[in-house]
């Protein structure tokens, strides 16, 4: 019995389940820190914050390696695309996009992100650069999405031809 799937099967499932986790993520963002932190001047526990909305991350990140994990590479794709996309600006444009709010001009606090990589020398992140790193993201990984099936059919292929 053949329990494989069709290679779009599992790229559509495996996108799916980035853009719910991402989507997820970012509104366990709004709703804990601006509803909660900001709200109630709590901002002085920023740090103990910060570390349970990674905790958050990491384990949707060891959720979905679960689910996915029949899916072979398409797996750690996920889970590149899902560290990256959420720390590289995407979620914080996500953020705002659901909250209905513009970007603020000025993004100090993203300052230490080391993966926003459209940054200016010095001086804090702008929305322009946050844009841009999310953007660079998210085509970085869309790419991946459809040359990745092109390079194992590739290779699978030429093991063909030289078998």
């Amino acid at each position: 019995m053949d329990l494989t799937m069709p290679g779009n099967t599992v790229r559509r499932r495996v996108l799916s389940a980035l853009l719910i986790a991402l989507g997820f993520y970012a509104l366990s963002d709004i709703l804990l820190w601006q509803r909660i932190f900001e709200a109630h001047q709590l901002s002085m526990f920023d740090p103990q914050y910060q570390t349970g909305h990674v905790a958050i991350l990491v384990g949707m990140m060891g959720l979905g390696a679960v689910l996915l994990l029949d899916s072979g590479v398409w797996a750690l794709w996920y889970e590149g695309a899902l560290y990256t996309i959420a720390f590289g600006g995407g979620e914080d444009v996500l953020y705002y996009w659901l909250d209905g709010k513009q970007i603020p001009a000025v993004l100090p606090w993203l300052d230490r992100s080391h993966l926003i990589f459209v940054r200016p020398l010095a001086g804090d992140v702008t929305s322009l650069e946050l844009l841009a790193s999310a953007t660079l993201w998210i085509a970085a990984w869309l790419a991946l999405l459809v040359v990745l099936p092109k390079i194992g059919t590739s290779l699978h292929v030429q093991a063909g031809v030289d078998a």
